[in-house]
């Protein structure tokens, strides 16, 4: 026993700079300060531990691609996305935000694919999430919500999926059972404006304009800077003859 805690002890000082590293650019980049962050990371980036699961280059070039996705660097940041899916193929993370890379660039058939691949490695209710999106961006809703539904059936908790769920629901004139999407997705995120925002507006499209609007005005008290959410208070309001 004495011996296995002296050798774990001589693993994690060994790899605590590293990781402390990781967690100095990690913290860059919530500062926003991008570019600094990524001269943290190539200062400690070492290519030949790429084939070292263990090591910190996979963190580190995860979070290098995500940097490069930020500043808009899209092939960079999708070529330290495929060296993560090297180092770790068993991994879907680096599938998941590759494909959501791709979905908001606008390239659709690539995200497609990246999510489907990413599916052959593991049945993940984020990928699912995202195949969801992709199908309601195509405007397919019942193939949307049946991929959201997976992602539901794998993960309860996951309130993006109620939340795409909703807007799914909404698009099929569903707007009750959107109803429900929104509320579990709130229940699980209460202070999300964007999740409040939605369920006022499925109210609101039901013409239930007094329960929208305090929907509108409790989001617009969480994202006071949100146009959108003003737009849709006010128009609740002139509809409700407030």
């Amino acid at each position: 026993m004495k011996y296995c805690i002296v050798l774990f002890t001589l693993l994690f000082s060994t790899l605590a700079p590293l990781y402390a590293s990781y967690e100095d650019a990690l913290k860059l980049f919530d500062e926003k300060k991008f570019h600094e962050s990524l001269k943290m990371i190539a200062d400690e980036l070492d290519v030949k531990k790429d084939s070292d699961p263990s090591s910190a280059n996979y963190k580190l070039r995860f979070l290098a691609a995500h940097i490069h996705w930020k500043l808009g660097n899209w092939e960079s940041s999708f070529l330290h996305f495929k060296k993560c899916m090297q180092i770790r193929p068993e991994s879907e993370d680096p599938y998941i935000d590759v494909s959501l890379m791709l979905l908001s660039a606008k390239k659709i058939n690539d995200a497609e694919q990246m999510v489907k691949r990413g599916l052959e490695i593991k049945k993940s209710p984020m990928l699912y999430v995202v195949y969801g999106k992709i199908a309601l961006h195509n405007e397919n809703f019942w193939k949307a919500k049946e991929m959201l539904e997976k992602a539901i059936a794998l993960d309860p908790e996951l309130y993006p999926a109620y939340n795409s769920l909703g807007i799914t629901l909404m698009k099929l004139n569903r707007f009750s059972e959107a109803n429900t999407a929104f509320s579990a997705a709130l229940s699980i995120n209460p202070n999300s404006a964007e999740i409040m925002n939605n369920l006022g507006y499925s109210f609101m499209a039901m013409g239930k304009y007094d329960i929208s609007i305090k929907y509108f005005e409790k989001a617009t008290l969480i994202d006071p800077e949100s146009e959108t959410i003003k737009a849709n208070l006010q128009f609740a309001k002139s509809k409700a003859g407030k």
